[in-house]
């Protein structure tokens, strides 16, 4: 019976110690969690070596998704972001990104979607996202999916993930890049 015991005992050792490094390992992804706060009239630019990622917040509007078949609405809430990716290294790239999310937010521009293989998506130097995550991905062919929490990014920003929070959005990235982080209003001059 005492053997049994101490098995037992044992068992319930090796359960707590799983659950304990479990609990680390989400902890230690918690590190890469970055909280920004932003406004509805900013803008906030992340960027890793010259690649940029611009993001506003959609303030609950509503969008147009044009594909070659169909115009879709897309409905949004008060803390989702409307995303640009830069698809080109340029440091001057920021006053266009500014003026392209502008002219989706304040002026109704309608979000293109171009159907796979579509020759100009080899030609796009911008794509955009839209919703309450956005996930980076350099593998995706550029402003072909209809997935808006999906955004093609290059290879520097690929794998983050921006979440929209009430005032502001988490910043995930699982390689802890030394990402940089500019914050300025959001109105075009």
């Amino acid at each position: 019976m005492c053997v049994q015991s101490v098995v037992h005992n044992l068992k319930e050792l090796e359960k707590i110690q799983s659950v304990q490094n479990a609990l680390r390992t989400r902890l230690s992804k918690l590190d890469n969690i970055m909280y920004v706060s932003l406004n509805k009239d900013e803008i906030v630019f992340i960027s890793h070596n010259n690649f940029f990622l611009g993001i506003v917040k959609t303030l609950g509007k509503s969008f147009l998704l044009e594909t070659d078949r169909e115009e879709i609405v897309l409905g949004t809430g008060n803390d989702d972001i409307l995303a640009v990716s830069s698809l080109f290294k340029n440091s001057q790239i920021k006053g266009i990104m500014l003026a392209y999310l502008y002219s989706l937010r304040e002026l109704s521009f309608p979000l293109v979607i171009l159907k796979k293989g579509h020759p100009a998506s080899k030609r796009l130097k911008m794509v955009y996202g839209c919703g309450n995550k956005i996930i980076l991905d350099s593998c995706i062919e550029p402003g072909t999916h209809p997935d808006q929490h999906l955004l093609c990014s290059a290879d520097d920003l690929s794998g983050i993930t921006i979440l929209g929070k009430s005032n502001g959005i988490e910043i995930i990235d699982p390689l802890d890049r030394k990402i940089k982080i500019e914050k300025i209003c959001f109105e075009l001059k």
